[in-house]
């Protein structure tokens, strides 16, 4: 076992699990990271598989009896729901990949920072929710109107710097869904997105031999696909009591100071 490769994993493993849930953006802190040590995130193609699967499985730990209950109580609707939801992000995800500007906007800074900027405003937004008189809807009487909505801010969160949780959770929150289902909701999106990128990555990586199946299970991964999900539920588990008390946007604050400052380093790098 190489510990420096252990240590790398386990640091990767660690911010996997906090920014991918918590409404901070992980796409675009791994772009400043990138900035900042030079990090090429094409040359650890499986290490992102092993810990996008480490946090999906979080998530189906998390919301195990949930998800049961949709297949158990047969809530097609809810599964129907969550597909609508999901075809917004889809169709942006496979346009983002074709066309290559995925490339272009994790490298450019000012793009991270803006982004930032946008998820901050949107937590904000977000947790003012509907002051309209209507009581909060429950997940089980949720739209396909709301449905597509959430997931158009979910295709938005595509861009590096805005946080899929805090879009997501914002929209929903707006829309006037209960506090639990927006959580609930969110991260329901999630497991097809980030189910469905890890397995885009796989077969990507498969097919330019820029990996191999052996690659995918040596002893550091094993141990960050453990500590990525193990992260990645006291996230989720602290993520839905912050919302609950009605606190996510004070990650607004932080998300301001560093989206200003990222920002500005955009602007200069582009002189």
């Amino acid at each position: 076992m190489n510990m420096e490769n252990l240590l790398d994993v386990i640091f990767m493993a660690v911010f996997q699990g906090i920014a991918e849930f918590l409404p901070i953006s992980s796409s675009g802190h791994l772009a400043v990271i990138a900035k900042l040590i030079g990090y090429n995130p094409d040359s650890v193609v499986a290490t992102g598989i092993v810990l996008h699967a480490g946090t999906l499985v979080s998530i189906l730990v998390f919301y195990f009896y949930s998800l049961l209950k949709l297949l158990t109580d047969r809530e097609f609707k809810t599964i129907l729901l969550v597909i609508a939801g999901t075809i917004p992000a889809g169709i942006v995800g496979v346009i983002y990949k074709k066309t290559g500007i995925d490339d272009f906007l994790f490298t450019c800074i000012l793009v991270s920072g803006i982004g930032f900027l946008i998820t901050a405003t949107f937590l904000r937004f977000g947790m003012k929710a509907r002051e309209n008189g209507i009581a909060p809807v429950p997940l089980r009487e949720m739209t396909f109107k709301q449905a597509i909505l959430i997931g158009l801010a979910q295709a938005v969160a595509i861009l590096p710097g805005i946080s899929r949780s805090g879009s997501t959770i914002a929209a929903a929150l707006r829309l006037g869904i209960t506090k639990a289902d927006c959580a609930k909701f969110s991260f329901y999106l999630a497991i097809p997105a980030i189910g469905g990128a890890a397995f885009l990555e796989l077969v990507s990586g498969l097919k330019d031999k820029e990996m191999t199946t052996a690659s995918l299970f040596t002893p550091e991964l094993l141990i960050g696909f453990v500590l990525s999900a193990v992260v990645g539920w006291i996230s989720l588990k602290l993520l839905v009591t912050i919302l609950n008390k009605g606190k996510l946007e004070y990650f607004s604050w932080y998300l301001y100071a560093v989206g200003a400052a990222v920002t500005v380093w955009g602007v200069i790098d582009l002189l």
